[in-house]
């Protein structure tokens, strides 16, 4: 089932009640995820995340390429219980570069480090590798991509969890209810205290129509704001 993230919503009581709860094999491809651009006010793909994570039976993920899109594609047509996975209006931002098949669950780290970890998730991880780029000079960064927002990747963020303490997190999608969200409910699940986690997910409100890089650097979520902040917050 191929649809914008903002037309699901005019579904969800069938998704919950006619897919879901029957556990049934449908996979939904949600386009227009993030900021749409001239498209309107009303098609900002912003919510989907939220809503479909608190649906029982359903299984999350997010492409952060074209290469990854085809290998999701994949993932997704031989699912045999609901499936979810976003991409966005256009282009993704990451580069193409070989991809590892899908795992159910598995992340896959893309870059490591040493002082800080940055979690992308969909086009976010483009978004992540960006900021990284525009900060290595000053620091070591290690880039992962999260791939599953639903189940998480609990091995691999246990083990990131012991080396880095400060967590940044890209995504574009509604901070409440969203990836930032699903990572603070698994720290607090697995009682770890000493991550400080820094989401860039949108605030509590609708975002307005317009050309999508300026609706961005209103948002204060290009790369280069990014980059600014993490420094301010690093310091």
């Amino acid at each position: 089932c191929t649809l914008y993230s903002t037309f699901l919503q005019r579904g969800y009581d069938q998704l919950i009640h006619d897919i879901c709860l029957m556990n049934l094999g449908v996979a939904f491809a949600i386009d227009r995820a993030g900021i749409v651009g001239e498209d309107g006010e009303t098609h900002q793909g912003v919510f989907d995340i939220s809503f479909l994570r608190a649906i029982p039976n359903t299984t999350i993920f997010a492409p952060s390429s074209d290469n990854s899109m085809v290998e999701a594609m994949k993932f997704a047509k031989d699912f045999p219980t609901p499936c979810a996975f976003r991409y966005p209006r256009g282009a993704f931002i990451a580069p193409d570069t070989e991809v590892a098949d899908y795992e159910l669950g598995k992340s896959k780290l893309i870059s490591d480090g040493k002082d800080m970890l940055f979690i992308g998730y969909g086009n976010g991880v483009g978004r992540a590798m960006e900021t990284a780029s525009r900060l290595e000079l000053d620091f070591d960064i290690a880039v992962l991509d999260l791939r599953f927002v639903k189940p998480l990747d609990e091995d691999m963020l246990k083990k990131l969890a012991t080396r880095f303490k400060k967590w940044y997190v890209f995504s574009d999608s509604a901070k409440m209810g969203g990836v930032g969200s699903a990572l603070l409910e698994f720290l607090s699940q697995n009682s770890i205290k000493d991550i400080e986690l820094k989401t860039f997910e949108y605030e509590d409100r609708f975002i307005q129509h317009g050309n999508t890089r300026l609706v961005e650097e209103d948002l204060g979520i290009l790369p280069t704001q990014l980059a600014l902040k993490i420094k301010e917050n690093f310091s």
